[in-house]
């Protein structure tokens, strides 16, 4: 798998290497009073991924995330109302372009920790409107093992993405996010250690504060799931609307993902659209000035 891993580190720095002078040229403003564009997602995620948006400097958010169990559960689940999946994170504004955060899931028991930063941000007479951010993420599943001794080291996994956007007008937004997970450790040899994807959203506002979601990410390199004893792997999709009240946005969403981390919902969606493996979730979201 070492060609991956070369391959992603040559994606993320091309540009920047060989084409540092015509990409400046391209997305530099046209002048030091160009606007920079605003509310491209109403919030920093859009469903289960991270959207461009970052919050100000000394701003702290306490997000709470709530995936029910799969509607084919049945009646004797309450088409998986009986069954709850919980996040609690806080994400933190360090400076205008950089946010950090950390959060604690009740699935695997997982602790996460993510930083953002803001590499380019669209302006209003960009010739390339758009605006990119750097993401990377640290997953530590802390559930028990059965293996004794189980090394530490096992529990981590990476997650690294290019989140690149565009406001196309003020009801309209797309992000797409070539992404890149690596698993210190995983269950079956047939599984990956890393894993290439490619991810797409959109955002359409039907009302002033109400927008339309749709989120997909495709798995470019897959395992092999004919050994009917492993779990069998789906991409994630999902369709959300977020509601901005404010001080805080409140997101609905139906999605075949439960996992509500990077690595997770990226690499262990184990449930399908069409055999009814859906849940139905919600995100809240509270934003505090700490300064």
């Amino acid at each position: 798998m070492e060609w991956i891993k070369k391959f992603f580190f040559y994606l993320l720095i091309s540009n920047f290497v060989f084409s540092q002078n015509s990409l400046e040229s391209l997305l530099s403003p046209m002048n030091d009073d160009d606007e920079i564009v605003l509310a491209t997602f109403f919030s920093t995620r859009i469903i289960n991924s991270h959207s461009v948006e970052l919050y100000d400097p000394g701003a702290m958010d306490m997000r709470i995330s709530h995936r029910f169990g799969a509607l084919n559960t049945g009646f004797y689940e309450l088409f998986g109302l009986d069954q709850a999946t919980i996040r609690l994170g806080f994400e933190y504004g360090l400076t205008k372009n950089m946010m950090i955060g950390i959060g604690r899931s009740s699935y695997k028991k997982n602790y996460d920790s993510f930083i953002k930063y803001s590499i380019i941000k669209q302006r209003k007479k960009q010739k390339i409107p758009i605006s990119i951010v750097y993401f990377t993420s640290l997953s530590i599943q802390s559930i028990k093992k059965q293996q004794e001794n189980y090394p530490f080291s096992g529990r981590l996994s990476y997650c690294n993405q290019l989140l690149i956007s565009s406001k196309i007008n003020k009801n309209f937004s797309l992000q797409i996010m070539p992404t890149y997970v690596h698993k210190n450790m995983v269950d079956f040899t047939s599984y990956f250690n890393d894993i290439i994807l490619i991810g797409s959203a959109i955002k359409y506002n039907i009302f002033r504060s109400t927008s339309l979601n749709f989120e997909y990410f495709y798995r470019i390199t897959d395992a092999d799931f004919s050994n009917q004893s492993q779990d069998a792997f789906y991409n994630s999709f999902s369709i959300g609307l977020d509601i901005d009240a404010g001080g805080h946005v409140f997101q609905l969403h139906v999605t075949n993902s439960l996992s509500m981390y990077e690595v997770g919902f990226l690499t262990e969606t184990n449930r399908s659209w069409f055999d009814g493996g859906i849940h139905f979730g919600f995100n809240i979201s509270r934003e505090f000035t700490l300064k």
